[in-house]
């Protein structure tokens, strides 16, 4: 039992749990202890220099793991230093509130409800959104992600630290006292019972049929890259003859919806009319909805772009226009403001977003507040994050009772009902035709996450009000 007191097993042995948590190569049962080492190596006193350090080479050394083109090394050491910092001090702020008030804070709750509230801040303002999510480490775990349709990922997040503190927490009574304190027991029970019950709840929704009609969506990718497309005017051409192509094909397979990958086509302003008479005389011609995602060069001499789609109805007419909002880090296009809506089409409301947007938790909540039953979403990822980015969308899904369409270039393709379950994949990096036709659900089910919001959050910053206001009655005590 000596290793658990030894600095650089605990570093080693966290930074192993770390480095297979969440993205690709995942390993699910991880996360659920991957605190634990940390909290340890903290508590024991040692170096927090030597803490951020490691945090930093074991962040960087994960992110690691979705490196390919266009994604490159300095990012993710620019990605790991920033968890590196953000993970240090709030290991060094727990631990001060554990020594100085642990009258007035539970360790596990102020431990659980920091990083959480830390996740929810990331997901909704930071530029990397929902990556650094813990409860991403369980998007191929259908049962439990239900749980995001009661309190959104972050509550899921939650329960991943609330059991590593009460794992630590017991470990830490039975090496220092040789047996388990009944509080560390209580919470460890806690911790169990709600893992369990949150199974139970996942199994049972899955149970219940998801009510309304179904229509047919399609989505159409071409494997003509970006930098292809930009630099080689006959294969632009060729591309946007195929996107077309692939069009028709979607529509007589019995797609009434058909959505395009981002950037899915080239087109220079000059001629975007006319390009866009040519789609509105097809989705007129085939009766159908075409999500016309394409990007506008915006410079002759440097790669930079207008990243936007038009949604034209199957009458012909435009619904709308909509530009990227959430914009990747270094990601060379223009921001330009629009609004989210949800169209009403007669058979339910749809919504659209691009890509990126859907990682971004103040965009994605007002999805479901409109009361979007499916959101379609042309996307662009790279072999390093595929399949990961697609599922990820899935939580949003969940999270709002909303059906998700996503078309993606460079990543797997993906049809999915309100539970999270696909309807339809298809992966770019396999032999096929571009063109994925499957039924999915249009009503928006109903879930507390879209009613109430990221309310588990709410409920932690309540606690720390709370305890907060029993230490200044503390502190105001010993100063008397």
């Amino acid at each position: 039992m000596k290793y658990f007191d030894q600095k650089w097993f605990l570093l080693l042995v966290g930074g192993l749990f770390v480095g297979f948590t969440g993205m690709n190569w995942n390993m699910p049962i991880f996360v659920w202890v991957a605190m634990v080492p940390f909290l340890r190596f903290i508590r024991l006193g040692y170096s927090v220099w030597t803490l951020f350090f490691a945090m930093t080479l074991f962040q960087t050394l994960s992110t690691m793991r979705i490196v390919s083109e266009p994604f490159h090394i300095m990012i993710a050491v620019l990605s790991g230093i920033q968890s590196g910092i953000v993970f240090t001090l709030l290991l060094w702020v727990w631990n001060q509130l554990r020594i100085k008030f642990s009258k007035q804070l539970s360790p596990i709750l102020s431990f659980s409800i920091l990083f959480m509230v830390t996740e929810w801040i990331g997901g909704s303002f930071s530029e990397l959104g929902v990556w650094g999510m813990f409860a991403n480490s369980q998007i191929n775990n259908l049962i439990l992600i239900q749980s995001a349709s009661l309190f959104g990922a972050t509550g899921i997040s939650f329960l991943i630290y609330f059991v590593n503190g009460s794992i630590e927490q017991t470990l830490f009574d039975f090496l220092s006292n040789s047996k388990i304190s009944k509080t560390s027991f209580r919470y460890l029970c806690l911790s169990c019972f709600l893992l369990v019950g949150l199974y139970f709840y996942g199994t049972i929704r899955l149970t219940i049929p998801l009510e309304g009609k179904s229509i047919k969506v399609g989505t159409v990718t071409s494997k003509i890259e970006i930098q292809t497309m930009w630099m080689d005017p006959l294969q632009n051409q060729k591309n946007t003859e195929i996107v077309l192509s692939r069009t028709k094909q979607a529509a007589e397979e019995g797609a009434k919806v058909v959505v395009w990958n981002e950037g899915a086509v080239l087109i220079h302003r000059k001629e975007e009319n006319s390009f866009l008479k040519r789609v509105s005389s097809l989705a007129l011609e085939k009766e159908i909805e075409i999500i016309a995602a394409y990007i506008i060069p915006l410079k002759e001499n440097e790669f930079f772009m207008e990243n936007q789609l038009r949604w034209v109805g199957k009458d012909g007419t435009f619904r709308q226009i909509y530009f990227k909002q959430f914009i990747p880090p270094g990601e060379p296009i223009s921001h330009i403001p629009s609004e989210i809506q949800a169209l009403d089409l007669g058979w339910g409301k749809v919504s659209v977003a691009i890509c990126y947007d859907f990682d971004n938790l103040k965009l994605t909540k007002k999805h479901g507040e409109l009361g979007a039953g499916i959101s379609l979403i042309p996307a662009s990822d790279w072999k390093g994050i595929n399949p990961f980015h697609t599922e990820m969308a899935v939580l949003r899904g969940i999270e709002n009772g909303s059906s998700i369409v996503r078309s993606t270039r460079g990543g797997l393709s993906g049809i999915y009902d309100a539970y999270g379950r696909a309807k339809g994949t298809l992966d770019y990096f396999e032999e096929n035709d571009g063109v994925l036709v499957a039924s999915v659900p249009i009503t928006q089910t109903s879930t507390i996450y879209n009613r109430f919001g990221n309310w588990m959050v709410g409920l932690g910053s309540l606690y720390f009000l709370l305890c907060g206001l029993f230490i200044v009655v503390h502190v105001l005590k010993d100063k008397n």
